[in-house]
């Protein structure tokens, strides 16, 4: 084996964030809270993860599309495919959870599909490795192996479900090659996000508002990871709208109690029948729908339903004003700002009640697109004066104390995710 290829340890492995990276990567950090800071390259983390269990993350995390485990890191000179198409035959693919089985050629032909994604590097680094497939389909045909190379749209690397239809993570081979500081990461893709039922959760739900907008369930689910629920603690949805926010929390913790509360009092309802379809689907269980209560109440005046000092935890997309067309004129918009900061320093007010001390809250305050820039909800200048600490997710991972930002292309609207502290 050349000197230049260097073995990892087992625990390295790789995360691919969507389109909301650093989002992805604090919610990562929320569930690894005592880990070293990952290596980011692009919309990829490398991480030293000796807990590493692929398919309970990939259950678990809302904002990571596919991950997997680094087989060799390799010199970028010494890269070429005689050397990946080693690796891709005789490389363990040892990550706990992994659905990936092991190659063995004893000779005979045999049929692959792999895709390959290259991820950072320089012009120069990533052209090299971008023209790297061709090579490899000949490294393996002289290994005796029938391949085929696939790809998205255009040449472009192939997409998480792709990779799952056509099964590149049991019978094929997944590569992400990851180039950072004069090294190539080889990584094999072990679990992938599965679209169809994130998609159902969003669209196939029986109780849906598209008129009141939708809080899609990959940032809900992002958003109670960030929480860090404990186990057996009551959580609250103040604007809990259809319940998403309350349904990602029983799939996805061991919450004891959720409640959910709105202005609206046919919520109620609505969120019954969502929660009974997901446990009539096997999704959560009947004790989890049955420890969902939610009741009408403004959310400026929770306390006068809840105990002192009975929630652990808020989770709560808030109001994002009424629906933009993308034409209103910047005086609107400004009312609309100080209306929703309004709403959010009443309800911090009251929710100091409710919250027990060092509580969280994760929250949306939204920010709208006009003709003269962005007009920013905040009310940073005031939180310590409101008795709460604004916290950084990535704090010692990522420095910049840059905001959390969820937008989708086209809208008018794009929420900056908050995390507060009660003190």
């Amino acid at each position: 084996m050349p000197e230049s290829r260097a073995t990892l340890p087992a625990m390295l492995h790789f995360l691919s964030f969507g389109t909301h990276p650093r989002l992805s990567l604090a919610e990562y950090r929320a569930l690894t809270p005592d880990h070293t800071a990952p290596m980011t390259v692009g919309a990829c983390a490398v991480v030293d993860d000796p807990d590493w269990d692929g398919a309970a993350l990939m259950e678990r995390l809302g904002g990571t599309v596919k991950l997997g485990d680094v087989l060799e890191t390799i010199a970028v000179e010494d890269v070429d495919a005689e050397m990946i198409a080693e690796i891709m035959v005789t490389s363990r693919i040892r990550g706990k959870g992994s659905g990936v089985k092991d190659m063995e050629t004893d000779g005979d032909a045999m049929n692959l599909d792999f895709g390959v994604t290259v991820v950072g590097g320089s012009p120069g680094v990533r052209k090299a490795l971008e023209k790297l497939p061709i090579a490899i389909k000949r490294a393996l045909k002289a290994r005796g192996i029938r391949s085929r190379w696939v790809t998205g749209e255009g040449g472009s690397p192939i997409s998480p479900a792709a990779v799952a239809k056509l099964r590149l993570t049991t019978i094929g081979r997944d590569l992400v090659l990851i180039a950072e500081g004069g090294q190539v990461h080889v990584g094999a893709t072990t679990h992938v996000q599965d679209a169809d039922a994130w998609s159902e959760r969003d669209y196939g739900r029986p109780a849906r508002d598209d008129r009141a907008g939708m809080l899609p369930p990959k940032l809900a689910r992002m958003m109670v990871n960030l929480a860090r629920i404990p186990d057996g603690a009551t959580l609250l949805d103040p604007f809990c709208g259809n319940g998403t926010i309350l349904m990602e929390a029983a799939m996805a913790t061991k919450a004891g109690t959720m409640i959910g509360s709105d202005i609206a009092s046919n919520q109620a309802a609505t969120i019954e029948t969502n929660t009974g379809w997901l446990a009539t689907r096997g999704i959560i269980s009947r004790k989890a729908a049955s420890a969902t209560r939610v009741f009408a109440c403004d959310a400026r005046s929770i306390s006068k339903k809840l105990p002192k000092a009975s929630v652990d935890t808020i989770v709560t997309e808030g109001t994002l004003g009424p629906p933009l067309r993308g034409y209103e004129p910047l005086a609107a918009i400004e009312t609309t700002k100080r209306d929703i900061e309004d709403i959010w320093r009443a309800s911090l007010k009251d929710w100091k009640t409710i919250l027990k001390p060092g509580a969280l809250i994760v929250g949306v305050w939204p920010s709208f697109k006009t003709d003269k820039g962005l007009s920013r909800v905040g009310l940073d200048s005031e939180i310590e004066k409101l008795g709460y600490r604004l916290i950084n997710p990535l704090e010692g991972w990522d420095d910049t104390n840059a905001p959390l930002v969820y937008h989708r292309q086209g809208q008018h609207v794009a929420r900056r995710i908050v995390v507060l502290e009660r003190t």
